[in-house]
């Protein structure tokens, strides 16, 4: 709320209209807030502001205030009881920071803002200062009204209870234990469709649920640094003019507010410097992990909090972590880009060899890293049967040579911190490597049955076999052809996608 003096009629009579100022030093950073559901002659300048949070990017803001909880309006026994719903009976043996009232009492109430306007662009604050008329354009129109949260506090803890003083969360536990849990691989998603899933109240609802709170201080109206900031209200170039005789009027409109330049995002695709930290964090966060993962191939969680500017906040790292495993497997505690997303399905590689081939090559060349630190060369060529180029791009994409390249070992050392802070993360990737091998199994064991059975039908039906395969690069390393020296003619049956 902002409070003008009284315009001076006789130093600007209505014919000769008043001056009027731009002011931009809080274009950004303005809010307007209402307060629906409370009445005019009763507002909230009084109360205690225990705690302000706000996101900054989703435009909201939390406020919590303290109730006088000994006054004549205030019943003390249904407070008492909201209390005991909420945090339970054993509140007095937790610490107060645990517990959702400091007191054994309803001792606050929660404010929670939603967007009263969806579009500000026409509104403005005015304040009047010496006849003149200085105008700040809004951020956002806001409307806090008092949150119930605390209600499913206390169903929550309800149910919580009862489950702890009955037997058959025992049962219950055992029998989901005793259930066979089926994993699905879904198929890549389209350009298409994460637009239209990006325009839907529900990924909307995710993305302002996954940004982190910030606590902000509260000045209340009249403090020292209310002042200080009202300040900024009023313009300070007021010699600058715009002579409204001399322009028409939509060039007068944006003389007054010029448009505002909208900083384009680089796309996802781009290599990671070509793309600023700014435009990164403009993205939503799926796009931010799946562009952080695409470009670095192997990342520990700690390095991937510090590039998307998480830091060391409990409630984000959950959020990346979830995203993260979209778009990403667990190898020795480390996490790489999934092959489909470097490899899309209806493309080739360079030597032709379709890349859903590239895929299974290198999900297998993961799924051995995941139960040993190095590889052999040649045990992964003789079982993928991949060109010698693709082979050497999938291996150096994760590991690196040893020795006379060889043997190759996995990029980064095994992560032994996030294997023991997120126990549930690594089964699960366990469950889902486990699945995966059994799928591989299958499939190279039937590549291998068919080239049996072409050997054993003779040189004719090997011939007629080699016509339809795809031709492949000859090997570009001399130590890995000399590991496993090979007849010509075995040598291109190796080399055969198929």
């Amino acid at each position: 709320m902002v409070r003008s003096d009284v315009l001076d009629m006789k130093a600007h009579p209505p014919w000769m209209g008043i001056p009027v100022y731009l002011a931009k030093t809080l274009a950004e950073q303005l809010y307007v807030l209402q307060y629906p559901v409370r009445p005019h002659s009763h507002t909230y300048d009084d109360s205690t502001i225990l705690k302000t949070n706000v996101r900054p990017r989703s435009g909201q803001i939390e406020m919590e205030l303290g109730l006088r909880t000994r006054g004549p309006t205030y019943d003390r026994s249904k407070g008492e009881q909201i209390a005991l719903n909420v945090d339970g009976a054993f509140r007095d043996k937790r610490d107060s920071e645990d517990n959702f009232y400091k007191s054994n009492v309803m001792d606050k109430l929660v404010l929670t803002s939603t967007k009263a306007l969806s579009d500000v662009s026409r509104y403005a604050v005015g304040v009047v200062r010496d006849s003149s008329l200085h105008l700040t354009p809004i951020a956002s129109v806001l409307a806090l009204r008092p949150s119930f949260s605390y209600l499913d506090h206390a169903d929550k803890r309800g149910r919580q209870e009862r489950k702890d003083t009955s037997g058959e969360i025992e049962d219950s536990d055992d029998e989901e234990k005793a259930k066979k849990v089926t994993i699905r691989f879904e198929k890549p998603e389209t350009e298409k469709s994460r637009k239209a899933k990006e325009k839907s109240y529900g990924f909307l609802l995710r993305q302002i649920r996954e940004e982190p709170w910030i606590e902000v201080t509260y000045h209340k109206f009249g403090s020292e640094r209310s002042e200080f900031d009202m300040r900024k209200m009023y313009c300070m170039y007021e010699d600058e003019h715009v002579d409204q005789f001399s322009l028409g009027s939509k060039e007068y409109l944006s003389q007054l507010v010029p448009p505002t330049e909208e900083v384009q995002a680089t796309t996802p695709g781009l290599p990671a410097h070509l793309m600023s930290r700014s435009a990164l964090i403009s993205l939503p966060l799926h796009d931010r992990v799946k562009t952080v993962m695409i470009n670095a191939g192997v990342a520990s969680f700690v390095e991937l909090l510090g590039v998307l500017g998480c830091g060391n906040n409990v409630e984000s790292a959950l959020s990346v972590l979830k995203v993260l495993q979209q778009v990403a497997v667990l190898v020795q505690g480390n996490w790489v880009v999934k092959s489909d997303l470097l490899y899309p399905k209806d493309s080739k590689s360079e030597s032709g060899v379709p890349n859903e081939l590239i895929q299974r090559g290198r999900d297998y060349v993961l799924y051995l890293f995941t139960k040993k630190t190095s590889v052999g060369r040649a045990e992964v060529a003789d079982v993928v049967g991949l060109p010698g180029s693709d082979l050497k791009d999938i291996l150096h994409g994760v590991s690196r040579s040893r020795g006379s390249r060889v043997t190759w070992e996995f990029l980064l050392p095994t992560d032994m911190a996030f294997l023991k802070k997120y126990p549930d993360v690594v089964q699960r990737q366990q469950m889902i490597w486990q699945s995966r091998s059994e799928q591989l199994s299958h499939i190279f064991k039937d590549k291998q049955n068919k080239q049996d059975d072409l050997n054993k039908a003779g040189p004719s039906v090997q011939r007629k076999a080699r016509a339809v395969h795809i031709k492949s690069e000859p090997v570009d390393d001399v130590s890995d052809a000399q590991t496993k020296p090979l007849p010509a003619k075995q040598r291109r049956g190796n080399n055969d996608p198929r």
